[in-house]
Formats: structure tokens, C-alpha cells, sequence
């Protein structure tokens, strides 16, 4: 398992000021570069897993950018799997 990065370390964490204070892309939320990933603790919601694979995506297919932190992507997708199988048992089978 990759070790969790700290917010400075994310290609997520934008507009650091001065002071070491950030923006998270992915959960909204203002945070200290050295800090641990919030994912290391909680689980994303399925927006946070929607705007993680986006930005992701956009930068897969040739954005700007450094490339998102392994453990932010792992996080990701394990919460993708998860919901997809939560979807996928609560239909109906025919």
C-alpha cells in the first residue's frame, strides 16, 4: 500500500499561500501543506470519488499538471469498486 501524502504533496492542493494554507480540490476544503491526506482516515463520498476521477482523467489524457498522488488515486478507486458493487447488489436481477 502506498503511504498517505501530505496535502502539499497532491497535485490536488492549490493556491498555497504564504502561511502553508491550501485549497483541496477535491473536498472544497482549505487545508496546511503538511498535513495528512484527509482520505487516510475517511472514506470519499461519491462526489469526492467523481471529482477525483475527473481531474484525473483530464490529466491522463493530457493536462496540465503534476500527476495525482498514487494514494489519492488508490483511495479513488477502492471508493469507485465500493460503490459500484453497493449499486450493483441493490438492483433487481432478472
Amino acid at each position: 500500500m502506498t503511504r498517505p501524502c501530505k496535502c502539499g504533496e497532491c497535485a490536488f492542493f492549490k493556491n498555497e499561500d504564504a502561511n502553508g494554507y491550501g485549497h483541496c480540490i477535491i473536498t472544497l476544503n482549505q487545508y496546511r501543506c503538511d498535513d495528512l491526506c484527509k482520505f487516510k482516515e475517511d472514506h470519499m463520498s461519491d462526489v469526492e470519488t467523481l471529482r477525483a476521477l475527473h481531474h484525473y482523467q483530464k490529466w491522463r489524457r493530457g493536462g496540465n499538471g503534476r500527476p495525482p498522488h498514487p494514494f489519492v488515486i488508490g483511495q479513488t478507486i477502492d471508493n469507485a469498486i465500493r460503490t459500484l458493487r453497493r449499486i450493483t447488489k441493490d438492483t433487481p436481477k432478472f
